[in-house]
Order: structure tokens, then C-alpha cells, then sequence
């Protein structure tokens, strides 16, 4: 359960880097990014997910 739990976290992460990526660079100098809320709450449940996977509930 625990190794679901990181790889699911690392595909979330790979998806807000990717969508970063993108917005950075189609998006104007000086202006916010058009997905930014998207990618702060994909960054923060990567995390969590992550988190989780340390939990002693989850270890084998």
C-alpha cells in the first residue's frame, strides 16, 4: 500500500511540474500564471501523498 501511495504522489507531482512548466511558458512576462491555483493544490495533495506513505498504518 505504501509503495501505491508514492508512486501516485510522484504521477501528481510529474503532472504540476508539467502544468508549470507549460503555463511558465506560454504566459506573458511579469503576469501570474493562468492554472496556478491548479498546480498549488496538485503540488500540495503530491505531498501529502508522500507524507502518507510514511505513515505506520501503511508500512508492511
Amino acid at each position: 500500500m505504501s509503495l501505491v501511495l508514492v508512486i501516485s504522489a510522484l504521477a501528481v507531482l510529474v503532472v504540476a511540474l508539467v502544468l508549470f512548466l507549460r503555463g511558465r511558458r506560454d504566459a506573458p512576462q511579469g503576469t501570474a500564471l493562468p492554472n496556478g491555483r491548479g498546480i498549488v493544490i496538485l503540488t500540495v495533495l503530491g505531498l501529502v501523498l508522500a507524507l502518507a506513505s510514511q505513515l505506520p498504518v501503511f508500512r508492511a
